[in-house]
């Protein structure tokens, strides 16, 4: 009996040594409401076959393409009509995170590092071609095109250098469907822009889940959904400004795309609400930390 008495109480230190840990965790921010930066205009509750939702491409018309991290499928979802109008698979099961798509055709990314580039996504004879690349077991999360320069800028959110200074966007160019070996983008995490936040390295403070430009101003955006936030770049990489999202609004923030005209969408997995997407405005001169 006394041993018993004995592990039950041991069991109930621990429990309350988790809940300290927890709670000084410093690798979280905290969310100042009075600070908020951004206005959220609407929402889209998605249905269950999205509650996985991991990235969006807008594709014109109030429609948006969609993935989700357990199907090799792409969803269109309309957003006026608020349903999804149509699906195109394209492969087995994994761990789909991104999907960028360029007229008639589209890319998926796997966390892995795979690309799926999709030719005529939309068509009735389909073509699938697969490109592995060398970020094997670096969690890529992110990806989107740069028209521009014919190539797909990835986020990772390991570390895939000896550096721990800063975190790299890597280049897949689309002509010669190889990945550039260097980062092409470098975020330092001794930006003065980063004072304030909280974490160890660029590991804890920097873990994208999605890059989008924003096509009307030439930034890039950087989504996190660990800590939610929005990282701005500008059209060479350097960080200028950074917007801090309410953890309660953004459950789990994974994907972000831009209509023709600016408008930022973030779609949210289901955690603690239903899979959603937003339609935010940001507020531009204020910064958030």
């Amino acid at each position: 009996m006394k041993k018993i008495v004995l592990l039950i109480v041991l069991g109930v230190f621990a429990i309350v040594a988790l809940i300290c840990l927890l709670f000084n965790d410093k690798s979280f921010l905290s969310f100042n409401e009075s600070q908020k930066t951004y206005k959220i205009v609407e929402k889209w509750e998605l249905p269950e076959e999205l509650n996985e939702i991991s990235g969006l491409s807008w594709i014109g018309n109030g429609r948006i393409a969609c993935i989700q991290d357990e199907d090799a499928t792409i969803f269109i979802y309309n957003l006026s009509s608020s349903r999804i109008t149509s699906t195109i698979d394209f492969g087995t099961k994994g761990d789909f995170e991104a999907i960028a798509v360029n007229g008639q055709n589209a890319y998926v990314m796997r966390s892995d590092g795979r690309i799926f580039e999709i030719i005529d996504y939309a068509g009735k004879n389909i073509k699938v071609n697969e490109y592995q690349t060398s970020l094997e077991n670096r969690d890529v999360e992110g990806m989107a095109l740069d028209i521009a320069k014919n190539r797909l800028l990835l986020t990772v959110k390991e570390v895939p250098h000896n550096e721990k200074d800063f975190k790299g966007i890597y280049a897949f160019d689309l002509t010669s469907k190889e990945l550039l070996k260097d980062p092409v983008f470098r975020i330092r995490i001794d930006d003065p822009i980063f004072e304030g936040l909280q974490g160890h390295g660029s590991q804890r403070v920097i873990r994208p889940s999605e890059i989008e430009r924003n096509p009307v101003t030439g930034d890039w955006y950087l989504l996190e959904g660990h800590q939610p936030k929005i990282i701005i770049l500008d059209s060479v990489g350097d960080a200028k400004q950074i917007y801090v999202l309410d953890p309660k609004e953004f459950q789990q923030a994974e994907g972000l795309t831009f209509s023709t005209d600016g408008t930022l969408f973030i779609s949210n997995e289901s955690r603690r609400a239903p899979a959603n997407i937003l339609k935010i405005e940001l507020t531009p001169d204020r910064i958030s930390l």
